[in-house]
Parts: structure tokens; C-alpha cells; sequence
């Protein structure tokens, strides 16, 4: 499919995160990628899987070692767990691909989400408690998949990124879709949606997955992950252990990106902001008086071309925004209440953010 040059968000929602490295997790349902202009700045490799060595539209070429149709590697993933009867494998005339002409099908048949034993299917999903495609309330141990699918492990695809600096943000987008009948034309018959995991360093996110069937013009999920780097390489994984109910579809992904917060539209939050101040102007932009009572100025060394103020909230919401082109700008802030706020210059040269405080 070829995307649109424009991003049209469809619906969304931010769940924060107060105390993990997990800044927040974003949703767009949506097919068309959130992150503008990134190219060669993700630091992802192979992020589309379109580089590799397999068979399509066949059960029989698996990129799994575990699985007894293991014949083909992706470059750059690694796969993990499953079992001998794992059927990870690329198809592409029963599911929506947005990237590219191949994505990764993560089949592994059915599993048991809350309860139940590793030999019988008994389609407990009672334990779910979702928040959109967020879910928490699964118990230690679960999913599980059922006997030669590889029980509690399911089956993973990773990748160990380098190059990241630890303490700084960064975004981990990816498309996630599921499965219909495999038949162009026909009808669905997982219409339910799918439960997996991606762990980026912090134990499983689990998340659901809509079917997306070609031949219905399907919308995919986009997630937006934001964390806060712990060392110099963290490695993605993302997991599925089966259909966790009888129509439930199992999980597609597509076009994985993982880059630093700059590359986010004006429209999408930045969880990162207020989390951290960052310095690259230094003594050559001030922000005076700091603490203030209702109005402090922003001076620059030299005047700015088209620079974008924001004020952010603790939270990290935009409250308020101007441009400047010269080298000051004053920042009213009597309209708010006393407390701490972040300014985002956006300029030319970067963005910085800093501190400041109304009393």
C-alpha cells in the first residue's frame, strides 16, 4: 500500500507512567507511520523485515529454530522460544502490509491467558483489564502456550540496539495488525482482537492487536513507546504466545522504527519534556527572573529565525505557544497557577528545555 504524505489521526490516548523508565505508551489506529523525517536516523535495522531468506504463504518455512519448519532467518531479528509445532512465517495475501511487501506472522496456535494448564485450551481472557490496546491484570506465569508451542516462553522476535545514550529519551513506533481467513474476498473469522508483549528492557508491555484482512482496507495499530535509555543498548522484543480466544487473531508487525523524540509531529506529545532539562545554547540564551510572579523574558545572544516557545506543564501538556524572530520574547504565565513549568525553544539548532517556576 502506498502511504499518504499526510498523518490523519484517527483516535489516540496517552497512558503515562510515573514510576518505570517507561515514559509513556501513545496509540494512533491508524496505518501511516507518526515519526516524520527519520531515514536514517532510526536505529533500528531491517525495521520492515524485508530482508531475509523465506518462503511465503507457506507453513512449511519457518524463521524460528525452535520449530520443526525452521528453514530462513531474518536479518538483524532473532527468533526465540516457541516450540517444534511454531509456525512463524511470512505471508502476504491474507494481511495488511504497510511497509514494503513482507511482515512477520507470529503463529503459534492457541494459549491460555489467565489460567488453565499447558495441555487444554479453555479461552479464559477474564483476568484481562484493558485500557484501549493496553492491557494489565495478567497473572506471573501467563500467557502459556499449549505443549510443543512453547509453554510460557511463546514466540519472540528481538533485535539489541547500540548507540543510544543512556538518561536520554527515545521512541520505539511500530504497526501492529493480526490475521483474517487467508482468503482475498472472504470473510474473517478472527475478528477478535490479539494479546502480545514487546519488552524493551523493562519486563513485558502487554498490548492487544486488531485483525487487519486485506480485502476489507483494514487499520492497523500504531504504537508509540517513549523511555528513557538505562545504558548504551537496549534490545526490542516483542512476543506472542497464540490466539488467546476462539476468534482472536495472533500478531503482524511492520515497520518497527526506534528514534530520539525530535523526529515527533508538533501534534504529538513529547513524554520526554519535563522529565529532563537539556543545555544547547548555555550562557547564550537566559531566562530572567527565574522564579518569577506573572511574566519572564527569554533573551538570545543573537535574534532567531522562525524560533517555536512552548510551555509545558508537569505533565506534559503544551499550555501555551508562540514564535519569535528577533531576540527576545516575553512569556506571560499570569494566567496560571503557581508551580513548576518547562519552556521548549525550538530552533534552528536543536531544542532545549528548561526549568522554570512561577510563585
Amino acid at each position: 500500500m502506498k502511504k499518504t504524505l499526510f498523518i490523519t489521526f484517527l483516535s489516540l490516548a496517552i497512558i503515562k507512567f510515573s514510576t518505570a523508565q517507561i515514559l509513556c505508551i501513545q496509540y494512533f489506529q491508524q496505518n501511516d507511520s507518526v515519526g516524520v523525517g527519520v531515514g536514517s536516523n532510526n536505529l533500528i535495522i531491517n525495521g520492515g523485515f524485508e530482508n531475509n531468506n523465506c518462503g511465503i504463504n507457506s507453513n512449511n518455512y519457518s524463521f524460528c529454530p525452535n520449530s520443526f519448519h525452521y528453514n530462513c532467518n531474518i536479518a538483524n531479528w532473532i527468533c526465540t522460544g516457541g516450540g517444534s509445532l511454531s509456525y512463524a512465517s511470512f505471508y502476504t495475501y491474507e494481511y495488511h502490509i504497510i511497509q514494503g511487501a513482507r511482515a512477520p506472522y507470529f503463529g503459534n496456535w492457541y494459549c491460555n491467558a489467565c489460567s488453565g494448564n499447558i495441555v487444554s485450551y479453555n479461552n479464559d481472557t477474564s483476568c484481562l483489564i484493558n485500557s484501549g490496546p493496553i492491557v494489565t491484570g495478567i497473572p506471573a506465569g501467563y500467557p502459556i502456550s499449549l505443549g510443543s508451542y512453547g509453554l510460557d516462553s511463546g514466540v519472540s522476535l528481538s533485535q539489541t540496539v547500540s548507540g543510544l545514550v543512556s538518561g536520554n529519551a527515545y521512541v520505539l513506533e511500530f504497526w501492529a495488525g493480526g490475521e483474517s481467513d487467508g482468503l482475498v474476498g472472504g470473510g474473517n473469522i478472527y475478528p477478535g482482537r490479539g494479546l502480545f508483549a514487546v519488552d524493551i528492557g523493562f519486563g513485558s508491555t502487554f498490548l492487544r492487536n486488531n485483525h487487519t484482512p486485506v480485502q476489507t482496507g483494514p487499520t492497523g495499530t500504531r504504537f508509540l513507546i517513549e523511555f528513557n535509555a538505562t545504558s548504551s543498548s537496549h534490545t526490542v522484543k516483542f512476543t506472542n504466545w497464540g490466539h488467546i480466544c476462539s476468534n482472536c487473531t495472533e500478531l503482524v508487525i511492520d515497520d518497527v522504527r526506534l528514534y530520539t523524540p525530535q523526529f515527533l509531529p508538533p501534534n504529538v506529545t513529547d513524554c520526554s519534556v519535563g522529565t529532563n532539562e537539556n543545555y544547547i545554547y548555555g550562557n547564550n540564551l537566559t531566562i530572567s527572573p527565574n522564579p518569577f510572579i506573572s511574566q519572564t523574558t527569554i533573551t538570545f545572544n543573537k535574534e532567531q529565525k522562525n524560533a517555536t516557545i512552548k510551555i509545558i506543564d508537569v505533565l506534559g501538556n503544551s499550555i501555551q505557544q508562540s514564535t519569535i524572530n528577533n531576540r527576545q520574547s516575553i512569556i506571560d504565565m499570569s494566567a496560571f497557577a503557581k508551580g513548576i513549568y518547562f519552556v521548549r525553544i525550538e530552533t534552528e539548532k536543536g531544542i532545549e528545555n528548561r526549568k522554570i517556576i512561577k510563585q
